[in-house]
């Protein structure tokens, strides 16, 4: 885990980055692509079917998201792999490369 001083240096980029002009709202454009993605995603899954390559699914133990990301996998992909993060959230090669680069060699 990172100490406070490392934490507190991570909070000043991020606060750097976010106050440039246009920042956030570049940032935003992701969620707001949201609905497009979906219709995508799913055109794609009707037209050619599952995902078949093996897929791994690594979200943070702490997220919020974690408890139904697997079964979301499963919805497009045929042979998924799930484990979770330890000591992650949500930015998990941030919070915790280390495993997150375990569980990534492990599986390749």
């Amino acid at each position: 885990m990172r100490s406070a001083d490392t934490a507190s240096k991570v909070r000043e980029r991020y606060v750097r980055a976010f106050s440039r002009p246009g920042a956030m709202r570049a940032g935003f454009e992701l969620y707001r692509a949201f609905p497009v993605d979906v219709e995508r995603n799913w055109d794609d899954l009707k037209r050619d079917g599952k995902l078949t390559m093996p897929v791994l699914e690594l979200p943070g133990a702490a997220s919020a998201f974690a408890p139904f990301t697997e079964g979301m996998m499963r919805e497009v992909a045929k042979d998924v792999t799930f484990r979770t993060i330890e000591r992650a959230n949500h930015w998990v090669p941030e919070e915790n490369a280390k495993a997150l680069v375990s569980a990534i060699t492990d599986f390749l």
